[in-house]
């Protein structure tokens, strides 16, 4: 897994004015059940947090322990116990969150876009299997 390019392509990703709306344009359509789970949800809030949640994650692979701690934090939030988001649904965030680096970086080849999926895939795995926490 090449974590570097990976960061790379999604500092590429971040300064683009449009990549966090189109995420969440991508993913809410993704799948039936999605959308009305952020029907309540500060939106401006919430890109601000995937933009924190990618890079713990990103944090995380490198082996830096406040990635680690980042990631059990959303790991505890998004259980069962919590948001109970379906373990399942992942799935449609990776595949979302895919298409859109696909539409904002004008490097991206097929080589980094399955470095993207292993890295995402590592980073949603923990949090998956936490869920019954």
């Amino acid at each position: 897994m090449a974590l570097a390019e990976v960061k790379e392509s999604y500092s590429r990703c971040c300064v683009s004015p449009k990549f966090f709306d189109l995420f969440y344009e991508n993913f809410l359509a993704s799948h039936p059940t999605i959308a009305p789970m952020f029907a309540k949800t500060d939106m401006a809030k919430q890109k601000s947090l995937l933009r924190q949640g990618v890079s713990m994650m990103f944090m995380d692979l490198g082996g830096n322990g406040v990635g680690k701690t980042g990631i059990d934090r959303i790991a505890e939030s998004h259980s069962k116990k919590k948001m109970n988001i379906d373990p399942n649904l992942y799935d449609y965030w990776i595949n979302s969150l895919v298409q859109t680096v696909k539409a904002c970086d004008t490097n991206m080849t097929p080589e980094l876009e399955t470095d993207w999926r292993k890295t995402l895939r590592s980073g949603v795995d923990r949090i998956a299997s936490q869920y019954n926490k």
